[in-house]
């Protein structure tokens, strides 16, 4: 029997971590919000349940701390001796430690207001409405979506039900987050692949190769290597070579003026980190200006809104399109699709880690719409 902290990015999903753990006889002892982290203290110790149910009996009536306070003023005012809560003049040790316990029952019911407080949403009076479709955005506000794309996509919930509107919001969003690129890729002789370090980038070239291999039935694919000596993602890339028995060139040795001449298809991975892909793309890009090619930036799932919003600025003269990685490792909430879209990213690709073959999928509305559908749970 023990009491133990737990986290979590919701109440709700803290509670079910509480339940997991404790079952029914588990009680909360403390709840409060740090770094946007939810953190719920819990127990089912018998003897801290018990103690902490006798201070909630003394404790529930937040307006009597101040009555006794205010009784014990009149006594002292009509034996004329004026004193506060915590005074320094008090002439007697036990007023002294009785003021300090109360003002200490005072700053806990306090410290429990502002987390009841920060939960709570205001709204206006157009929001107090008995259909359904003006409390939609209030849930999505609380499923973490940002207000300013809730506001932008309205109109898909406006007028339905609770559940119907966020439907139909999912896919308004899944909308205006698909690529029209993916066609592109599939027709595309020259492929760059670039993200930050560790985000995927090796693999999905492995598995835009072995797809475009079994969709085209074209045997002519190339990994070129654009990489900087600091790293050892090329090591990874020639072990996917030998695995799919396509070869491995450098891009010293490749000859962008005739890059489209024949029926190869290229696919880049550039290594490192996303500057040195973003540094190379611009000299590619400005020493051959006619060279032609679909650029791809990885995002691992689980990138945070913030960096989703560095990504975006880098990249913001490429354009490239989105492949979601590692799906199979976290998942992508509410907060990152809602920055992906402020950003006006495009998502074509979303794919996982473990597997190889015939796991790229193309991110259309309906894929999007049922993934929101399925891990975006209401709250």
């Amino acid at each position: 029997m023990t009491t133990q902290l737990f986290k979590a990015k919701d109440m709700k999903t803290a509670m079910n971590l509480v339940n997991n753990e404790f079952g029914e006889k588990a009680i909360i002892l403390s709840t409060k919000r740090n770094n946007g982290v939810i953190e719920v203290e819990a127990s089912d110790n018998d003897e801290i349940i018990e103690i902490h149910k006798k201070n909630t009996e003394e404790n529930k009536n937040f307006s009597n701390v101040f009555k006794k306070e205010i009784s014990s003023s009149k006594v002292n005012k009509e034996k004329g001796n004026i004193s506060y809560l915590g005074s320094k003049s008090s002439e007697k040790k036990v007023q002294k430690d009785e003021s300090l316990k109360i003002l200490q029952q005072i700053q806990k019911q306090i410290d429990n207001l502002k987390d009841e407080m920060n939960s709570m949403i205001l709204t206006d009076q157009s929001g107090i409405s008995d259909k359904l479709s003006y409390f939609t955005p209030i849930k999505l506000r609380q499923e973490k979506f940002h207000p300013e794309i809730i506001n932008k996509l309205n109109y898909s919930f406006i007028g339905k039900s609770l559940e119907e509107g966020r439907i139909s919001f999912f896919r308004e969003l899944s909308k205006k987050l698909v690529s029209d690129d993916f066609s592109r890729l599939i027709n595309s002789k020259n492929i760059f692949v670039f993200g930050n370090s560790g985000s995927g980038k090796s693999t999905l070239a492995a598995k835009i190769a072995s797809y475009l291999s079994d969709k085209q039935s074209c045997k002519n694919i190339n990994f070129i290597d654009i990489t900087n000596s600091s790293t050892g993602n090329s090591d990874t890339l020639r072990s996917y070579s030998r695995v799919l028995g396509f070869p491995v060139k450098h891009y010293n040795s490749f000859n962008f003026n005739n890059g489209e001449s024949n029926n190869d298809i290229n696919i880049f991975d550039f290594s490192g980190d996303i500057n040195f892909g973003i540094q190379k793309i611009k000299e590619i890009k400005n020493s051959f200006p006619s060279f032609n090619f679909c650029s791809i930036l990885t995002v691992p799932s689980g990138s945070n809104s913030e960096m989703i919003d560095g990504l975006s600025n880098k990249v913001s003269e490429i354009r490239p399109m989105i492949a979601i990685t590692k799906l199979d490792e976290c998942w992508v909430g509410s907060e990152e699709f809602s920055s992906l879209a402020l950003n006006n990213a495009r998502i074509g690709i979303v794919t996982g880690t473990k597997v190889l073959i015939d796991s790229i999928i193309e991110a259309n509305e309906n894929s999007l719409t049922k993934y929101m559908k399925e891990n975006l749970k209401s709250v």
